[in-house]
């Protein structure tokens, strides 16, 4: 019983994975200049699901080496999921590490019927994996015990350098706002050997560069293996707010420089997992001190244990909002924009010299602008979009995750306002609508609010609403549960 009566549950906690590489020959998702599909795999791609329950709610997270998934896919393999296993597809909560080394999935580029046959394939066989592997860990459901601490490593840097014209790039900005925290969520069965760990950072995973053409989890593979082989435990890494930040090696040039970055971030990251996960006590405590007297008096502890019912707050709670983008152009600069990309796509297939990479920012572009217009046409002015917040509380540890990629204001305002001792804010969950700024980037320009709309297939930019509205969604429902 906790000092108010209320009578505390018992966590049960079960974890499986699963293999998710695709086929070599898929092409990779993640940088559109990318010019050759996948030709090899460096790493195999993974996904680690953990369930959680205190008997009377339920949910699954799902740590997977992918990009992202868009929706209606990622809301599609959430209600499968719920159909195979015991968890509402409400409570299931789909995280992405968002390497740029991974599958690419229907609908990025639908005037390649061949990859578009190999992507629908891949899609399917994703959906039922990640539905099997839930199942499998509701299978694996054993008395457990959890508990958080917070690391410290400098993974990453600020992008949005501003050049001497105003211009912002996609630089290094070493005085630009950053979350170097590493949270680390450690499960324990009731005899204290690690049934899991949950680290999340927020930076990235860009070591590996456009040039590359092995399917790779980035610099996670190399984290999990460290963190694994001292925990004997399966990692689950989660994104942060990572939006604006890369890692500190920068983007991979292509050379055999990136793949020695690589490890030294995995080195960075696995490291400050493990020593943060030995901070983490869950089956005992220390008890009063005992002073014994030798040459001198020496202070000595005993441990004593915790109880196996260790649950007073359990919950989960989400929203999805509907918000309006920024007005169209007017008609006539749709129609000039696109005739534009007309002519740009129709010259660029005629030109036998153009690289593949040109060939697919061109397409983007054309697909873009003809998207602008059929929404015009159709009397959607201002356009809507829908973003998706997640949250869960486990005792004083909170989760806030949205489907999106938010920059780090939005990750460090949820974290220093929550009223919980530990919170966790993830980006690149349960969907991706695109990069959601904050609202003082606006007047600056850059890549997160202007490019990344063509990137992202959106209409039209975001505006300064966007961010504030997660950032008090995430906290609303934080007080909740």
């Amino acid at each position: 019983m906790t000092a108010t009566g209320t009578k505390l549950r018992q966590l049960r906690a079960g974890v499986a994975r699963c293999v998710i590489t695709p086929p070599v020959g898929i092409r990779m998702l993640g940088y559109t200049v990318q010019e050759e599909c996948s030709r090899s795999v460096q790493d195999e791609l993974l996904a680690t699901a953990i369930v959680l329950t205190d008997g009377t709610e339920i949910l699954a997270i799902v740590s997977c080496d992918l990009l992202h998934i868009q929706n209606p896919h990622a809301d599609r393999i959430r209600e499968h999921i719920s159909q195979r296993a015991p968890v509402p597809a409400a409570n299931v909560l789909l995280n992405f590490s968002h390497t740029h080394l991974g599958p690419m999935l229907p609908g990025w580029q639908p005037e390649d019927a061949e990859q578009g046959r190999i992507q629908q394939h891949y899609l399917d066989f994703l959906t039922e994996a990640l539905a099997g592997v839930v199942a499998t860990a509701c299978d694996r459901l054993q008395p457990a015990r959890l508990g958080s601490a917070r690391g410290v490593a400098p993974l990453g840097i600020n992008r949005r350098e501003k050049m001497p014209d105003g211009t912002v790039i996609i630089g290094e900005n070493p005085d630009g706002a950053i979350d170097r925290t590493i949270d680390v969520i450690r499960v324990d069965d009731l005899s204290g050997k690690t049934i899991a760990v949950l680290g999340s950072a927020a930076v990235h995973t860009i070591v590996l560069g456009p040039r590359t053409t092995a399917l790779s989890p980035d610099f996670i593979g190399p984290a999990r293996r460290i963190i694994e082989s001292t925990t004997d435990a399966p990692f689950l890494f989660l994104q942060g707010a990572a939006g604006n930040i890369c890692p500190v090696s920068g983007i991979g040039a292509g050379g055999p420089e990136q793949f020695d970055d690589q490890q030294r971030l995995g080195a960075m990251l696995g490291g400050e997992v493990v020593k943060t996960w030995g901070q983490i006590r869950t089956h005992n405590r220390r008890g009063p001190r005992r002073i014994v007297k030798s040459v001198a008096m020496l202070s000595t502890w005993n441990y004593e244990p915790v109880a196996d019912e260790t649950i007073e707050h359990f919950g989960v709670a989400s929203k999805r909002l509907v918000m309006d983008l920024a007005p169209l152009p007017e008609p006539k600069v749709v129609q000039e924009q696109l005739a534009k990309w007309s002519r740009e796509r129709e010259a660029v297939l005629a030109d036998a010299s153009a690289t593949p990479g040109r060939r697919h920012v061109v397409n983007r572009m054309w697909q873009w602008a003809q998207l602008v217009a059929d929404t015009l046409a159709r009397g959607e002015n201002p356009p809507r979009q829908e973003v998706d917040i997640w949250v869960a509380r486990i005792n004083d540890i909170g989760l806030a995750a949205v489907s999106a990629e938010p920059l780090a204001e939005l990750g460090l305002e949820v974290k220093q306002r929550s009223k919980l001792p530990h919170t966790l804010f993830l980006g690149y969950s349960n969907g991706c609508l695109g990069y959601i700024p904050p609202p003082q980037a606006f007047a600056e320009g850059g890549m997160e609010v202007v490019e990344s709309t063509w990137n992202y297939h959106l209409p039209s930019q975001l505006t300064p609403e966007w961010g504030p509205a997660v950032v008090n969604t995430a906290l609303e429902l934080l007080s909740q549960v």
